[in-house]
């Protein structure tokens, strides 16, 4: 070795040992969070390049406990960056949800959003002024007040995914080609059917766009193409392994000139152009579209149509309009009427001011976040629900059987359903019934109880166990915080930790969903029952006789099993497209348990018998986990389900299928 190359060793060594041992002395005597020792200079950045972080870090929760810290040397800190790892339900809602003023702020990224463009994206925004605009328009799109207006077009994009699912999967279509894979391409034919489900139902909403073809055809959509490319991007390329780049951690990367792109140091520089050209393009062009259409007179209510044609109202340059209704009231008013309008009016243009270009601004980006928030939520999910199904199939049925059990006493789809139940499919009024109990205190409890418990506990399973989001993207801590952890095995008497300030925090979404001591030595299975009420659990929340504070602890016990609590995110940063993803994601399942079987593909072999096609799923998203593309055989469960699906879309006849 010579010796430039043993002084910057010895000064690397050196410098990393005195910023690592500087960080652990500001915690004024308190412990940090125990994690696997860094490595000089490098910190614990290779603990932080496996594919699937969330495994790596419940492998270390499983060694340090439920709060873990690794550590990446910052120079811009001058300072050791701490990421912290939350695995356990305790520690997830105690900071990030009972804290989340502290928890709430996200971090500066200088790849994802200098360099790529999201910085103004909802997800990656600092907790601030913007950040606040931005989800208060979410907000009242997305709120569950507002779900009751989407109802025609969740039920309409429902009919049009099952009509898909038969003709794509009929028996008497010809045989199509297989795919690389080796799989028949029927076998696949049901994946462009849920992205399409996913992207119109979002299209719609945000920017009223119909896509021109039916279900039944194949889609190529400008817009849904270029949706479906910038989230791929966004999952899989601009957050992959948590979000962090090396940039990230030393910024000066990025001043590299185009002469050393080259280099593979510095081969983020053209991908980082690339990724921001198309990010920039489908904010502006969706959002363009709906302006040109507005002028023409030929725009559908929506979302972005509505806050634009009545913009006078809700540009944030009043406090108040003549009437004293504050700005965000006008909005809800309008929000809650544009899904029912059957027409659309455009009013002149505002004048060009700072705030009106503050709010077209905020729009826009608002806009495009909104089809991140919900259209790979709802993709994911639903090709959980086709993993489900095959292990249920191989095991005889049995969750099938159950759901189905309660849906044919509303739906009539069973053949021995009585003559006087008009077959039909489910629709969103089913889901809950209205009912009032006797809240122990004189007064009355209103509550909305789910009609099909089981049906219910199948959607919550499907998130628990396919973990949609695995690890949510990073929080930053913005003042130094104290919390003692509750006992575990790998610390069974805790003291305090010291947090610090800056520290990027993440939540193990995985780790919770999977845990043992919270879903039993069963957690690896998918076991909907489960989630079913107990008698005494049924008579606290939907009885009598118990006060408000028995049946508050019970839903706080039932909160931490609850996936919802943890797959669409935590505290002020909690995805506020859940309730578009909940609703659309419980039909669909409800529909799909109602009409059709899922069974395991099957091809004749060589030998002339047929041979049961069984694969391993692989995942190779870095923030969904949404597997790879698997073979499913799908078919109507019977005649009758056929033709309800049939009458319900276009009314016409169904024909025998095998």
């Amino acid at each position: 070795m010579d010796t430039l190359s043993f002084l910057i060793l010895t000064f690397g060594f050196t410098s990393t040992l005195y910023l690592y041992s500087r960080s652990r002395k500001q915690s004024d005597g308190l412990r940090i969070p125990p994690g696997p020792k860094p490595l000089p200079l490098l910190g614990n950045i290779f603990d932080l390049t496996a594919k699937e972080l969330w495994l790596k870090a419940t492998s270390l929760a499983q060694t340090y406990g439920p709060i873990v810290q690794l550590s990446v040397f910052h120079p811009s800190l001058s300072i050791c960056q701490p990421l912290i790892f939350l695995s356990s339900p305790e520690v997830c809602l105690d900071l990030l949800e009972k804290k989340g003023g502290l928890y709430a702020d996200k971090p500066k990224l200088v790849m994802a959003g200098e360099l790529c463009g999201c910085d103004d994206m909802v997800a990656f925004t600092g907790y601030g002024e913007q950040s606040k605009r931005q989800r208060k328009l979410m907000g009242m799109a997305f709120s569950k007040e507002r779900i009751p207006a989407y109802r025609g077009l969740i039920e309409r994009e429902t009919v049009g995914f099952l009509t898909g699912l038969i003709s794509a999967h009929s028996a008497s279509s010809p045989p199509a080609p297989s795919s690389e894979s080796g799989i028949p391409a029927r076998f696949l034919a049901y994946i462009p059917l849920v992205r399409r489900y996913a992207g119109q139902l979002t299209l719609s909403v945000v920017y009223g766009y119909t896509i021109p073809t039916s279900y039944t055809q194949v889609v190529h959509d400008k817009f849904l193409d270029m949706a479906e490319d910038c989230v791929s991007i966004l999952s899989n390329k601009i957050a992959s392994g948590g979000g962090i780049w090396l940039v990230d951690i030393f910024p000066i990367l990025k001043k590299a000139p185009r002469s050393l792109e080259f280099i593979p140091l510095f081969s983020f520089l053209p991908k980082a152009r690339e990724w921001k050209a198309k990010m920039v393009e489908f904010v502006e062009k969706p959002f363009e579209w709906v302006k040109s259409e507005m002028q023409k007179g030929t725009h559908k209510p929506s979302f972005c149509s509505t806050l634009l044609d009545n913009s006078n109202e809700v540009v944030p340059s009043a406090a108040a309009n003549a009437n004293g209704k504050a700005n965000s009231d006008i909005s809800a008013e309008l929000l809650s009427s544009w899904a029912t309008s059957t027409s659309a009016t455009s009013k002149p243009p505002p004048a060009a001011t700072a705030e009106y270009a503050q709010f077209e601004f905020d729009l826009k980006w608002t806009a495009n976040s909104m089809y991140s928030a919900s259209g790979d939520s709802t993709i994911t999910s639903v090709m959980h629900y086709f993993l489900a199904l095959l292990e249920d199939a191989d095991k005889g049925g049995e969750v099938i059987r159950k759901a189905r059990k309660e849906l044919d006493q509303v739906t009539g789809l069973a053949e021995d359903s009585p003559t006087t139940l008009k077959p039909r499919l489910p629709n969103l009024s089913d889901r809950f019934i209205d009912i009032e109990v006797p809240n122990g205190r004189g007064g009355i409890r209103k509550i909305k109880k789910p009609r099909f418990p089981y049906v219910e506990a199948v959607m919550s399973e499907v998130w628990r166990w396919g973990a949609v989001v695995p690890l949510n993207l990073p929080h930053r801590l913005t003042e130094d915080d104290v919390y003692t952890p509750p006992p575990s095995e790998a610390d069974p008497y805790p003291s305090p930790m010291f947090l610090r300030k800056g520290s990027l925090v993440f939540g193990n979404i995985w780790s919770i969903l999977h845990s043992k001591a919270l879903f039993g030595d069963d957690a690896e299975e998918f076991k909907p029952d489960r989630y079913l009420l107990s008698q005494h659990e049924e008579d606290v929340l939907y009885g009598s006789g118990y006060s408000e504070e028995v049946v508050n602890e019970m839903k706080r016990e039932r909160k931490k099993r609850d996936p919802r609590s943890y797959v669409f995110g935590f505290g002020r940063r909690q995805c506020p497209g859940q309730n578009l993803v909940e609703s659309s994601v419980w039909l669909l399942i409800a529909a799909l348990l109602s009409t059709v079987d899922v069974r395991r593909p099957c091809v004749e072999g060589e030998d002339g018998k047929e041979r049961v096609i069984r694969e391993q799923p692989e995942f190779n998203n870095s923030v969904f986990r949404t597997p790879d593309p698997f073979g499913v055989d799908i078919r109507p469960r019977s005649q009758k389900a056929l033709e309800a699906i049939m009458h319900a879309g276009e009314g016409g006849e169904a024909e025998d299928f095998e």
